[in-house]
């Protein structure tokens, strides 16, 4: 189980490490032998910021633990102060900390490749952050006219459900539901609930039911009687009406407390509008800044590579291999292409460009294209032991099924690129 407020000033805790490294030990006091023999000098009391531990000559003081409480949610830090072993543990937290940190220092981790690198990542985004906060700051105050201008035009955005306390005292029968009003003439309604009352959780406290509201029909402790509600707000404050009918019993109510269905006051909404216009500044401010800085810099986005880049770097013959195996025909088309356009000097780049045609001829029954790819790799490959193949398929391809030896190639051979080996980087010459 993760212990959740030791976590949150363990992270406050390592946040500050940083900053005791400077606080070097004040001179006089008493001196103490601290772990494995080292003298630690206890620093002279100070009233208003006492020294509560020391590591290697750095003080730890009372403002370096209030730092680190400051961060914590209220009812953490009261646990804390109030508690000295719970404190305690704090200081000694923040004094471990710290001894690693010198530790580190010693070793010379700074100079860690890693971590300059994860350094340098931090900067970046620290830089980022607030160099947006600071923009963000940079922006005018929303004006208060700007709010109240809102408020005015958007008021059914704030508009609350009437609300009214209702009394009951509930009785068996209609009949005696009378008797009770009478009743109330001569006696003080709680002394009436109390004695007449059969509901008797809240005979003893005036009948109190709790709040209705105008938007359901709903009444505490009776359920659905949206007579009730309505006579809530029907009758004045104080007043008593006429007998009603539930599905539990019969009802003689009152109303307390009572507050009309409306819009809420400027005042009680008015630091949610501004957050609310602040938030939508804040969008609006956000696009445009990065707008802005796409023309200023000049952003472009490659679309034509993003499939490239987000797919893994096979060689010619893993390429290969997997258009192979590829159950689609057009897929497969699709890859043979690939390793003919992304190596073409590579040997698997002539299996590949024979089987674009042959893909066509024998499994898409596509004779025009397959027509098309194989002249293109007659002329292309003109000195490839597949020629023959090819040149077989233009005539026979629509009235025969090829013989085995059809597109099994002996040697395959490149015709030279400028600039190139013979036969290719990775052909047989």
């Amino acid at each position: 189980m993760i212990r959740i407020r030791p976590l949150l000033l363990f992270v406050a805790a390592v946040l500050l490490v940083s900053g005791l490294a400077g606080c070097a030990g004040s001179s006089g006091g008493k001196t103490s032998r601290g772990a494995q023999g080292t003298t630690q000098v206890s620093p002279p009391p100070d009233p208003k910021n006492p020294a509560v531990a020391m590591v290697g000559g750095h003080r730890i003081t009372k403002h370096d633990i209030d730092s680190v409480l400051a961060t914590a949610p209220v009812s953490i830090r009261q646990d804390y102060t109030s508690d000295v072993a719970q404190y305690k543990e704090l200081v000694e937290r923040i004094a471990n900390q710290e001894a690693m940190y010198l530790a580190a220092q010693k070793a010379g981790t700074a100079e860690d490749t890693e971590y300059r690198a994860d350094v340098r990542a931090q900067q970046k985004q620290l830089l980022l952050r607030h160099y947006y906060q600071n923009a963000l700051r940079a922006l005018p105050a929303i004006p208060d006219t700007s709010v109240r201008e809102y408020y005015e035009g958007h008021k059914a955005e704030f508009n609350m459900p009437g609300r009214a306390r209702v009394r009951h005292i509930q009785v068996a029968t209609r009949a005696r539901a009378r008797e009770v009003i009478k009743k109330l003439g001569t006696e003080s309604w709680d002394q009436v609930a109390s004695r007449y009352s059969t509901d008797k959780l809240t005979a003893r406290n005036g009948g109190v039911l709790g709040f209705v509201g105008t938007d359901s029909p709903l009444v505490p402790g009776v359920g659905n009687a949206p007579a009730i509600v309505a006579a809530a707000f029907r009758l004045k404050e104080g007043e008593t009406g006429e007998p009603l009918k539930s599905e539990k019993a019969w009802h003689v109510i009152r109303a307390d407390e009572r507050t009309e269905a409306g819009p809420q006051p400027f005042r009680a909404v008015e630091r949610q509008i501004r957050t609310n216009l602040e938030n939508q500044r804040t969008e609006r401010f956000q696009e445009t800044l990065v707008d802005s800085l796409k023309k200023v810099y000049g952003v472009v986005v490659f679309d034509d590579v993003l499939l490239a880049a987000m797919s893994p770097v096979s060689s010619p013959a893993e390429l290969f291999a997997r258009a192979q195996t590829t159950g689609s025909p057009p897929e497969r088309i699709e890859l043979f292409q690939q390793v003919v356009k992304k190596f073409p000097d590579d040997k698997s780049a002539v299996q590949a460009a024979f089987m674009v045609g042959f893909t066509y001829a024998e499994e898409l029954k596509d004779y025009p294209a397959a027509r098309a790819a194989f002249e293109n790799f007659i002329v292309t490959y003109p000195k490839s032991d597949l020629v023959s193949s090819a040149k077989w398929m233009l005539e026979n391809m629509e009235n025969s099924t090829p013989p085995p030896s059809v597109g099994i190639p002996d040697t395959l051979l490149l015709i030279p690129r400028p600039g190139s080996p013979p036969g290719g980087t990775n052909s047989k010459p």
